[in-house]
Formats: C-alpha cells, sequence, structure tokens
C-alpha cells in the first residue's frame, strides 16, 4: 500500500487542531512583503495598505519533495486559489522537474483559509484511513465545488494592491464606508452586493447560508477592528436552521489578512456529498 502525505500553503486554516491525519500534513510557508503606506484623509494617521504573498523558492518546493519521499510514496499537494497566488503553478512546475521516488499530483483548491484547511482535513483523513491515491484525488476534486465562501472585505485599498480592483473603485468605496460582500467562485472573487451596517451584514451571511439544505460545516472567519462581528447571533441561527451542522468560529490568519485585509469576514460553508443547494 502506497503511504501518502498531504503538502499545504500556509493560508490553510483547520477546524480543529488534532484532526485524523493531521500528522501527515506538512506546510510550506508564504513570506509577506508589506505593502505600501496610504494617506486616506489629512486628518487621519497613514496606514498600511495590502501587501503582497510571496510563495516560497522552487528550491523549497524540492528540498520538501526530497525529505517527504524518505518516508512517503505520494505527495498529494494542495494550494490555495491560483487566482490568489501562483503557488499553484510554481508547485506544478516543481513538480515536474522532480524525478526521484515519490509520485507528486498538484491540486488547485480553488478557495483559501478554513475552505482549503477543509479540503485538507477532508485528504488527511482519507489517507489516514487507508484510501488509495487515486481515490483521495478522487474525492478532493469532488469536495472542491462543495465548498463555498463569502468574504466581506471593506478594506478595498487591499484588493487594489494585490491587482483584483482599480484604486479609484477602492478608494470611493471605502470613503462611503460601504461593507461590499465577494463571494469565491470557481477561485475568482466575484461581488455580490453591498451593504452599510452590521446588521446588513449579519442579515446577509444568515440568507446566504439558507441557500443550502444541508451544510457539512459552517465556519466563520472573524475579522479585527470595526467589523468584527459578534459570533453569537450567527451561531445561534446555524444551531436552529442546522441542529446537526458543526458551526466553528477562527480569528483572521496573518495570510489572509494580507490579501484581503485585518478586517475581512469569512463565512464557509461546505457542504455533505448528497446535499444538494436550494
Amino acid at each position: 500500500m502506497e503511504k501518502v502525505c498531504i503538502l499545504t500553503d500556509s493560508t490553510a486554516q483547520f477546524t480543529r487542531a488534532r484532526f485524523p491525519g493531521h500528522e501527515r500534513v506538512y506546510v510550506i510557508s508564504f513570506g509577506i512583503k508589506p505593502g505600501t503606506t496610504r494617506q486616506r484623509n489629512s486628518r487621519l494617521p497613514q496606514e498600511a495598505s495590502g501587501g503582497r504573498l510571496i510563495p516560497p523558492a522552487r528550491q523549497v518546493f524540492s528540498d520538501y519533495f526530497t525529505r517527504l519521499s524518505r518516508e512517503f510514496d505520494y505527495i498529494f499537494i494542495i494550494t490555495l486559489s491560483s487566482f490568489l497566488s501562483p503557488m499553484f503553478h510554481w508547485a506544478e512546475e516543481s513538480a515536474g522537474q522532480y524525478t526521484n521516488h515519490a509520485t507528486i499530483q498538484v491540486v488547485d483548491s480553488q478557495t483559501t483559509a478554513i475552505g482549503l484547511g477543509l479540503l485538507v482535513q477532508t485528504a488527511a483523513g482519507a489517507a489516514v484511513a487507508g484510501a488509495s491515491p487515486v481515490e483521495i484525488e478522487q474525492l478532493v476534486r469532488a469536495t472542491i465545488p462543495r465548498v463555498f465562501m463569502l468574504f466581506c472585505i471593506p478594506e478595498m485599498s487591499y484588493l487594489a494592491e494585490a491587482g483584483f480592483l482599480n484604486c479609484s473603485q477602492a478608494f470611493i468605496g471605502e470613503m462611503l464606508g460601504l461593507l461590499p460582500l465577494f463571494i469565491l467562485e470557481e477561485g475568482r472573487l466575484t461581488p455580490m452586493a453591498k451593504v452599510r451596517t452590521q446588521r446588513h451584514l449579519l442579515e446577509s451571511l444568515q440568507e446566504y447560508i439558507d441557500e443550502f439544505n444541508d451544510p457539512y460545516h459552517v465556519a466563520l472567519i472573524q475579522g479585527t477592528g470595526l467589523t468584527h462581528l459578534r459570533a453569537r447571533p450567527l451561531r445561534e441561527y446555524v444551531e436552529v436552521s442546522f441542529p446537526q451542522t458543526p458551526f466553528s468560529v477562527h480569528a483572521i490568519g496573518a495570510h489572509l489578512a494580507t490579501l484581503f485585509g485585518p478586517q475581512c469576514i469569512g463565512l464557509v460553508v461546505m457542504e455533505k456529498p448528497e446535499a444538494r443547494s436550494k
């Protein structure tokens, strides 16, 4: 039986620390390049806009492959969305140049943060349960379309810094104090709506959850600062609507904050295999 490990990147966040198969998961780290300093208003102090995630050098991938191949026959790499970072392409290129013992498969998760973490947990659980590499790949690829993410990104200058939005749109949106909502769809950020208050934001999150019949897991990623959302009302809403569905709350990770700003709020819904959206 081939022994399988999972290699992911440091944008991944997990719903719990010691999930089944966690000992087979390895994390390759991004660097973070600080953003520029901007002045939104002459009466306000200067603040930093979004930085950039720096993928590891190709030699780092090779070093991981060499080390892991001493113990594992198959290295399964699951990266954040290729539309958010070139990590997937760099991993794929490095895997193509690797000619040693282990077989390497690279998959674009089309998601990030808790969404990526849920996919890694799924793969790791299957690996430790004895699934073959082909079965693990099929499972992960079948799970990717069942992971949904909704983001509220009030600091739109981060999107402009990362090239997802032009500077004038970001400036106007922030000056108006809008809370823009985006869905991560097939790996791409797609604008969905704009709200103005915390109450409207909570209503939008609840409406999004209502689109699903029977979620496997619902998670809230909490930003910092003015947009910090009280998790209890949303938790209670999920408990009433889906009593059997786990709900977890997570502080925003440094890498997601680099991409979308520290005030970003994320909602993650993972469907069960047999579930269908309403």
